[in-house]
């Protein structure tokens, strides 16, 4: 007997469900009545209560759809977005709308993202075209994507101009955000007349080739050769990640006893974590994001080769405690298939492979009692006793045990407390805060009375940068930068005696103890100096002999390098300034480039080995960094005088310091270049607005143009705290918006006619690449095109050798064609040269071939 419904039943469901599906179209339809899509070429007709918006929407996948919303439901629908930017006009009646839910498929399974934050809200005015922001999705997995707001208007401007032409010219433009945004308006008057189209208002100039480097950016920016390092307890086996010359990284297991070294492991990720469980069992994470986990059992060894057990933990996570009091687990975090942080003990056994989990499992999990929470702290002896949790946008500090947990303090993102590390019986949470004092000091917080309990270390006008732990979870030292060099001061005579002993063994540089063995008589050290590459050395307390463990970049160790020189320096006001400058070797006065820091807040330059200062060095320029009002290191106040001086008394500070290392050093005022990133990169463009004629040249890498910008357009607003510490720092648009725009250099682009190169990476999510965006298409409406490189799919920050190589290459050129030559420029090419001519009296083919070769 055949089962299954009849056909005339088949029909007369399939009719039901075309019914339903036509009456559930009607509906969205009518739901979606807020907002009706306009055509290119179309008029819009508009009522009188009704306005235009562009909603714009720029994916790096397919994108099922997105949905916008208003006070009564779903006011548009963007379906079928494709990779790229998708724009669309639509008219709506005037009110507050914001972007709602975002639809990803991938054939199988849906995945619906809600947003609820203020940064997607945005205000529908009538008889205006208004333009929300792009809204930004990046799906980094079938399950995570990656979504925010980026005003990046004008690309929205010459869209209007190419399919709505009728529509623009009589209707204002306006950026509709939690910020406004001055630039639409003034693009319109600077536009005006011009009618050369916008596709040809986009393009700079190529840099120029240098005429010789002498330091090549591939050698220079190699990647290093070692990434972690760490001594087990006993001090006599020493494990190290390294780059072989094919690219590949290695853990090398060395016999510090024997002078041995084998091989663990070969992959193409580097193992940036490298832990020992106990004498004889390494842990070591690697991976893409380095959340994958293997465990090495090291064996008897003859001659100081080992037996080697390769375990890989199952799935991926992160390790919480190596719970040293327990042989046998460790506390790992992963995520569950609900998104939910687990946090379980894993026992270390198994023949081929540790069972961790590929998805982490609830039942297991230890971290009950709260939720959101994204990170944890455990005591001594293995138990959960701290959590952050992120509320509201907001990170919080969770105390407790056994599933219990209070609220002790919200983590600010500046100022506040910021915690270091759990104490061993796990009440007392170590940190550091400014609050109510003159710098950041190291403290101990006792979360029962929710009040700091004691000050560790303070040192007056010094701002602490870390701490170091022993292993009972005490911290014994700080660290932190006085002039320029870094300092780990102890707080046992003990182990003062053995600092000194280590500064005399390196005198001038800075000495690091990365990892020590148990009783401390084994240690292993980072030494480096401004002029000098990082090297790793053992260091043998008890035979008091330091021996070179490896070269951090072994293409530089025969290189000399340019000395550094500090300069105390008194700004305009009378403050007191820190600033470095590196005099390359040579006779007379030398060009100098002029290096301003990010941040500018809470960052600072020190006398570390900086590649990007010495590849500048060694052409032949003095490089002048200077730690202006704002740096991190010189205690509160000093910090704060930087807010809301923005290309103001930050830039009067790298005036005096110029001036005084003019009057010190044999420098060319006539030869002078500005260079900077982010906030340098400002820094380098304004400097230029406000003092004219005295560069030959501005180079800004990611750098900010507008200042207001920096609301509409940054990872740096993406939370109501953080907007406010934004505001703090550089003023507020809605308040300040002239004074934004005085210190801003595109409102200034016609007084920037000195040559300017301009680097950026079209995925830069702290300063968005519009910032270069507006200023190229500025200096196209003038005539002067920049020299100009943007690099897709590059962020704030360049890790991409290829890309590293054309930007400083291309820098090197652009600098040496406004600087001009200088002897080290002049020997390069020398030596260039007689490395390509032929051998004399050899063959003609083989001189050819060695000639194109190379």
């Amino acid at each position: 007997m055949q089962h299954g419904m009849s056909g005339a039943r088949r029909r007369g469901l399939i009719g039901t469900w075309r019914a339903l599906l036509a009456i559930g179209m009607l509906l969205v339809a009518l739901d979606c009545a807020a907002m009706r899509k306009i055509d290119p070429g179309e008029d819009p007709r508009l009522a009188a209560d009704e306005g235009l918006v562009v909603l714009s929407v720029d994916a790096s996948a397919p994108i099922l759809a997105v949905r916008v919303r208003d006070d009564h439901g779903v006011a548009a629908v963007l379906n079928y977005i494709v990779p790229g930017r998708n724009v669309s006009l639509y008219a709506a009646k005037a009110g507050d709308y914001r972007w709602a839910e975002m639809d990803l498929s991938n054939g199988w399974w849906r995945m619906r993202y809600t947003v609820t934050s203020d940064e997607y809200r945005f205000k529908v005015t009538a008889g205006k075209i208004v333009y929300p922001g792009d809204l930004i999705l990046r799906p980094t997995s079938w399950t995570s994507t990656h979504f925010h707001i980026a005003n990046r208007s004008l690309p929205i401007i010459d869209w209007l101009e190419k399919e709505h032409a009728d529509v623009y010219p009589r209707m204002t433009f306006e950026y509709s955000g939690l910020y406004p945004d001055p630039f639409p308006e003034f693009y319109r008057t600077a536009r005006a007349g011009n009618a050369t189209p916008s596709e040809k208002l986009n393009g700079g100039r190529e840099p120029p080739k240098p005429i010789a480097v002498p330091i090549p950016a591939d050698v220079m920016w190699k990647p290093d050769r070692v990434s972690a390092v760490a001594i087990n307890g006993e001090g006599d086996l020493l494990a190290e990640t390294v780059r072989d010359e094919n690219g590949k990284w290695g853990i090398n297991l060395v016999d510090l006893v024997e002078g041995a070294e084998q091989r663990l492991t070969t992959s193409i990720y580097a193992a940036d974590e490298l832990t020992w469980k106990d004498s004889r069992t390494l842990i070591a994470a690697s991976g893409n994001d380095s959340s994958a986990y293997t465990v090495f059992r090291i064996g008897p060894g003859s001659n100081g080769k080992h037996s080697i057990q390769r375990l890989p933990i199952g799935g991926t996570g992160t390790i919480v405690d190596m719970l040293p009091g327990d042989p046998y687990h460790i506390l790992f975090a992963g995520y569950d298939s609900r998104g939910e942080l687990v946090v379980h003990r894993v026992e270390l056994v198994g023949d081929k492979e540790i069972s961790g989990f590929r998805t982490a499992r609830s039942r297991d999990r230890l971290n009950v009692g709260v939720s959101k929470d994204v990170a944890w702290l455990a005591d001594g002896y293995g138990n959960l006793r701290a959590a952050i949790v992120v509320r509201n946008e907001t990170a919080v500090l969770m105390h407790g045990r056994d599933g219990v947990y209070q609220e002790v303090l919200s983590l600010q993102a500046e100022g506040g407390f910021s915690p270091a590390g759990l104490s061993y019986d796990g009440e007392t949470i170590y940190g550091y805060t400014d609050d109510g004092r003159t710098q950041r000091d190291l403290v101990a917080f006792d979360p029962a009375t929710r009040k700091v309990s004691r000050t560790i270390f303070s040192k007056p006008g010094v701002d602490i940068l870390s701490t170091v732990f022993n292993v009972r979870r005490e911290p014994v030292a700080v660290r932190y930068y006085q002039s320029g060099r870094l300092v780990t001061e102890y707080f046992d005579q003990a182990n003062r005696d053995v600092y000194q002993t280590l500064q005399s063994a390196f005198p001038g540089r800075n000495v690091a103890v990365l990892d020590r063995n148990r009783d401390n008589t084994q240690l292993i050290l980072w030494v480096d100096a401004a002029d000098h590459p990082p090297e790793l050395y053992h260091m043998d307390l008890t035979g008091k002999r330091a021996s070179l463990l490896d070269a951090v970049a072994p293409q530089l160790s025969d290189i000399a390098f340019a000395p550094a020189h500090v300069l105390e320096v008194k700004s305009g006001d009378g403050l007191p300034i820190e600033a470095f400058l590196t005099l390359p070797p040579g006779d007379g006065k030398r060009p100098l480039v002029v290096f301003p820091h990010g941040g500018p807040i809470g960052v600072s330059d020190s006398l570390t080995f900086n590649r990007e200062v010495q590849y500048i060095a060694a052409q032949g320029y003095a490089v002048l960094q200077v730690n202006f009002r704002g740096s991190d290191g010189y205690g509160k106040a000093f910090r704060e005088a930087g807010h809301r001086n923005y290309g103001r008394l930050i830039e009067d500070d790298i005036d005096a310091a110029i001036r005084a290392a003019a009057a010190a050093y044999p420098l060319d005022e006539s030869r002078m270049c500005t260079l900077g990133s982010s906030y340098g990169g400002y820094s380098a463009m304004v400097s230029a607005v406000r003092w004219p004629g005295r560069f030959r040249c501005a180079i800004s890498l990611s750098g900010v143009s507008d200042r207001a910008l920096r609301f509409t357009a940054s990872d740096n607003v993406r939370s109501a705290q953080a907007r406010q510490i934004l505001e703090r720092i550089m003023g507020d648009p809605r308040t300040d918006m002239a004074q934004m725009q005085a210190t801003s250099p595109l409102y200034h682009f016609r007084e920037l006619t000195l040559p300017v190169m301009l680097v950026h990476g079209r995925e830069d999510e702290r300063v968005d690449f519009e910032h270069t965006r507006r200023l190229v298409r500025m200096f196209n409406l003038e005539q002067h095109p920049p020299v100009l490189l943007a690099f897709p799919d590059m962020g704030h920050s360049f890790f991409n050798r290829v890309a590293i190589d054309i930007a400083w290459t291309g820098i090197a050129g652009f600098l040496q064609q406004n600087l001009g030559s200088t002897q080290a420029i002049t020997d390069a090419e020398a030596k260039a040269k007689a490395k390509a001519a032929p051998v004399v009296g050899a063959p003609a083919a083989a001189a050819s071939g060695q000639g194109g070769g190379k």
